[in-house]
């Protein structure tokens, strides 16, 4: 990749034009911010771009590249650093609210707070409850024991019943060969 199109600045300058449109519904001193912030971030880049040409036009040509991927891997190291800092001092603005106890003064930053057994299932228990394979079969069943499931049919008079069922069975089973 040749070193003028690392630093030509049309296509960043597209990026920048086209990411900046507003709706049409917002008062002028919106549009009037947007192009002071357009036009300074056009001149800020294009010196840095002018800077970057004049301080590569000054080396080697045998160094130009080592010097692009240091001042890259520089950029990206301070990049890594500004974006680090606030989270680690989020993490300790979090611990130090923590600390303070709930008084009328931060009872507001507390009020959406929802615990968390409130909003979770609770743990399932550590054990596993025995598991029976069979139970122990009786021996003999009472009358007691078979009341319930038992009617006699010769109790209420359903013996001619019987007798024909009988006769049925009989006459299909030796009906088949």
């Amino acid at each position: 990749m040749p070193l003028p199109y690392l630093f030509s600045f049309g296509g960043f300058y597209g990026i920048i034009s086209s990411s900046m449109s507003f709706p049409p519904h917002l008062p002028d001193q919106v549009y009037e911010f947007a192009a002071g912030v357009k036009a300074a971030l056009y001149s800020f880049f294009h010196k840095a771009v002018e800077l970057g040409k004049k301080l590569m036009e000054r080396l080697p040509p045998e160094k130009r590249r080592p010097a692009l991927m240091v001042s890259i891997g520089a950029f990206a190291v301070l990049v890594l650093v500004l974006a680090g800092i606030p989270l680690l001092t989020r993490g300790k603005s979090a611990e130090r609210k923590s600390a303070v106890a709930p008084t009328a003064g931060n009872i507001s930053e507390q009020q959406g707070v929802i615990p968390s057994d409130d909003l979770f299932l609770p743990d399932e228990p550590d054990f596993v409850p025995g598991v029976i394979l069979g139970r122990e079969q009786r021996t003999m069943w009472t009358d007691a024991d078979a009341a319930p499931l038992w009617q006699d049919p010769l109790k209420n008079g359903e013996e001619p019943w019987r007798n024909r069922i009988e006769k049925t069975i009989d006459e299909i089973m030796e009906s088949v060969p």
